[in-house]
């Protein structure tokens, strides 16, 4: 398991490479000068937040989540472990309450990941599970105790209430496979 810092250093080397930067090598003082961006600075507020509920600091992991809620729009559980190199492309209106999200996953707008019912609990059976390099199309849903597969990409606006195998593209309403890098097929 990554530490706060090894986190943190690879979602900055992401940020980097996806705005089509040259491979850098993350330093404190480019981590400094980025802290500030919109887009990097929802992923910070996630990772402490997160740690902060790691290391049972009381009270802390929901102010920050607040925080980030209040400044950016987005809300991420700190119950969700986020591997590294995620990549918020816009916040407002993502809810994340899912129980893990795989590394390189890229995020859009108004994704909502979360139980298929009410609750105030978190309960883990109920809450999706995401693989690495996935991306989440803006404004799609993904409910209920499912797995969502490596390499998947989920359509804007789709609604998986199924679980995904890896390597599928998938849309629509009820969200179902419309591609499939495996075997080629649409």
């Amino acid at each position: 398991m990554l530490n706060l810092k090894q986190l943190l250093y690879s979602d900055l080397a992401r940020h980097y490479a996806l705005e089509g930067s040259p491979a850098i090598q993350p330093t404190f003082l480019r981590f400094l000068c980025r802290l500030a961006h919109h887009r990097f600075l929802p992923v910070v507020l996630c990772r402490f937040s997160r740690a902060a509920l790691l290391n049972r600091v009381p009270f802390l992991p929901n102010l920050i989540t607040y925080l980030n809620i209040v400044l950016f729009g987005i809300e991420v559980t700190p119950r969700c472990e986020i591997g590294p190199g995620v990549f918020f492309a816009h916040t407002s209106g993502t809810v994340i309450g899912a129980v893990k999200i795989g590394a390189n996953a890229i995020i859009y707008q108004g994704v909502t990941l979360g139980a298929k019912k009410m609750g105030l609990g978190f309960d883990s059976a109920n809450r999706p599970e995401v693989g690495d390099s996935v991306v989440l199309g803006a404004g799609c849903k993904i409910l209920g105790g499912i797995a969502i597969g490596d390499n998947v990409i989920v359509g804007a606006n789709s609604v998986v209430v199924r679980s995904v195998p890896p390597n599928q593209t998938v849309a629509g309403i009820p969200a179902r496979e419309i591609f499939s890098r495996e075997t080629g097929a649409q």
